[in-house]
């Protein structure tokens, strides 16, 4: 259970995301925007082990926009039934539905695959746009 569309890709990471990866996550605004865990520098080394760590994963899935990983989706701090999700996308592609397409597909996954039904979204105070796909997916946001 996949996402395919005419733009739009989320499937498992495989070897050879890691450049693209890389250069859509190297970015200040998208880590003023993430959590202290998440590397700023992005470098290509972090790509690397981002996906070698997620290749087996049911949890981080690539956002894949027009054959370019732009960012990623998944899941963080599983606990039963409860997990936080996590999405993170280049500048270039802010504000156009990617992020509340993949959010949305991450949840269905979540449900469908992984039997999570309560999520939350840790959100950068300030994040509109997340606040915003948090409001439509009516999940909780807890602010960092």
């Amino acid at each position: 259970m996949f996402y395919e569309s005419s733009d739009l890709i989320i499937r498992p990471y495989r070897s050879g995301d890691e450049p693209s990866l890389a250069f859509y996550s190297n970015n200040k605004l998208v880590a003023a925007q993430m959590p202290a865990w998440f590397p700023s520098p992005f470098t290509y080394d972090d790509a690397l082990v981002w996906v070698a760590d997620n290749l087996q994963s049911n949890c981080n899935f690539p956002i894949i926009y027009y054959g370019d990983v732009i960012g990623n989706v998944g899941l963080r701090n599983i606990s039963g039934d409860s997990a936080e999700i996590v999405v993170w996308l280049g500048p270039d592609f802010w504000n156009k539905g990617i992020g509340t397409r993949a959010c949305q597909w991450m949840a269905d996954f979540a449900k469908a695959e992984l039997k999570i039904s309560r999520l939350s979204a840790a959100i950068k105070s300030g994040n509109v746009a997340a606040e915003r796909i948090a409001e439509r997916m009516k999940i909780t946001r807890n602010e960092f």
